[in-house]
């Protein structure tokens, strides 16, 4: 059933994001077939690190599998991104400048200045550029990741130190869920679609955990989608509470659909740190 939001969403926005979360799920199957992820202890890693899984071992992933997911996201964008067809031709049409091995590994870095000048030599915005970067390689992330979902999730008390670093890409993290069984809070990677614990009355941007500077903001008629609010850095993290609403959700769909609460919590002045 679809979901009825509080606010007029642009249009076709939410389609755009499910079509791309259905195809990039299509091409995770696929790679399950030639695809193998290297196997990974991720509790001893996590242990003796206590840094996120990729920073400490090796992403293995296929440069000639990688680009040809990437040649067939561009024309999937076209298709329902018709605005930006002029700036999707000139990436296809220089395809020979894109380094297929070096681009996961500078996006994973998050090496602005590498994709800021590669932006300018493609004449194209350095914004489009990763987005189709990062699109194409979470079929990878979430294949590598899935065979570790359960066990990161049920480590409650280990996960908490990641606040809102994914434990197993490195991704930034500005949405979570709260248990319907407990009240749990849960926070979820849309890049790898990892779930971690941490805390309830806390902040995952700056560790603040003073009662008094932390609150929550809803939209009337939409207490199950809330915005946590920190008064010492400002920041704020956007939460599905599951006892409020008896539906299971697609946490990546609700991220999408949840923009009103960015929003909300923009015009209140509050940042989003930890979004790209």
């Amino acid at each position: 059933m679809n979901r009825q939001f509080p606010v007029s969403l642009p249009e076709g926005y939410v389609d755009f994001f499910k079509n791309l979360e259905t195809w990039q799920n299509e091409q995770q199957i696929k790679l399950k077939m030639n695809y193998s992820p290297t196997e990974i202890d991720v509790l001893k890693v996590l242990v003796s690190s206590n840094k996120p899984i990729i920073q400490s071992v090796d992403f293995d992933i296929d440069e000639h599998q990688y680009k040809i997911i990437y040649q067939e996201l561009l024309p999937i964008l076209k298709d329902y991104r018709y605005q930006i067809t002029g700036e999707l031709d000139k990436i296809l049409a220089k395809l020979d400048q894109l380094d297929f091995s070096l681009l996961p590994i500078k996006l994973l870095e998050e090496d602005q200045t590498y994709f800021s000048e590669l932006a300018a030599r493609l004449d194209i915005p350095n914004e489009l550029l990763m987005f189709t970067i990062d699109h194409a390689l979470r079929p990878f992330l979430r294949l590598w990741a899935e065979p570790h979902y359960l066990t990161i999730t049920k480590d409650e008390s280990l996960s908490w130190s990641f606040a809102a670093i994914c434990p197993f890409c490195g991704a930034k993290s500005n949405f979570s869920h709260l248990r319907a069984t407990d009240g749990h809070r849960f926070m979820f990677c849309d890049h790898c679609f990892t779930e971690w614990a941490t805390r309830n009355m806390y902040c995952v941007h700056c560790g603040n955990d003073n009662p008094k500077t932390i609150q929550y903001l809803t939209v009337e008629d939409d207490d199950a989608y809330q915005i946590f609010t920190c008064e010492e850095c400002k920041g704020y993290l956007k939460t599905f509470d599951e006892r409020q609403q008896g539906d299971q959700i697609d946490l990546f769909i609700a991220n999408i659909e949840t923009i009103y609460l960015d929003m909300l919590a923009q015009e209140k002045g509050y940042g989003n740190h930890n979004v790209d």
